[in-house]
């Protein structure tokens, strides 16, 4: 049995990644990143408060390591479902400016302007605008012409 397989046993019914698992890297990573160019700065200018800034961000860091290791290869898959679930609802509070706008689905609603004819051909759904009278519309999907008698 090679390491492949013994790696693959072990990780069997194991939680794993999940968005909480690599928010919190990210944030171990802006963590050591951070420590680091305080100690910098620190060693460089002799303030000791970057120092012990820089070596709780180490400490932070260290912990959220061990944190996302211990939720990687837990077998509590629905505690570490919820956990994940709680991440992800208040992720999407935050991001609510983030979001692009919905395009507007060709609805009935817009009636008052628009009617909906289906192209005899190839029954594609087609709003064309509301004038009175006999039309040739071309079909945008199948280039083909038909007539259209619109009533007011």
């Amino acid at each position: 049995m090679g390491f492949r397989d013994k790696l693959a046993r072990f990780m069997y019914g194991r939680y794993g990644a999940d968005a909480l698992y690599h928010a919190m890297f990210l944030w171990e990573i802006i963590c050591l990143f951070v420590a680091a160019v305080l100690n910098l700065i620190g060693a460089a200018s002799g303030l000791w408060a970057f120092r012990i800034i820089s070596w709780v961000l180490y400490a932070a860091s260290v912990s959220l390591m061990v944190l996302m290791l211990l939720r990687f290869f837990s077998r509590n898959f629905r505690a570490r479902r919820l956990e994940n679930d709680r991440y992800l609802r208040i992720k999407s509070k935050l991001q609510f400016w983030k979001r692009a706008p919905r395009k507007k689905k060709a609805s009935f609603m817009d009636t008052d302007q628009h009617i909906f004819r289906q192209c005899p051909y190839c029954k594609a759904t087609l709003r064309l605008p509301r004038q009175k009278g006999k039309h040739t519309v071309k079909c945008p999907r199948c280039a083909k012409s038909f007539t259209v008698r619109v009533r007011k």
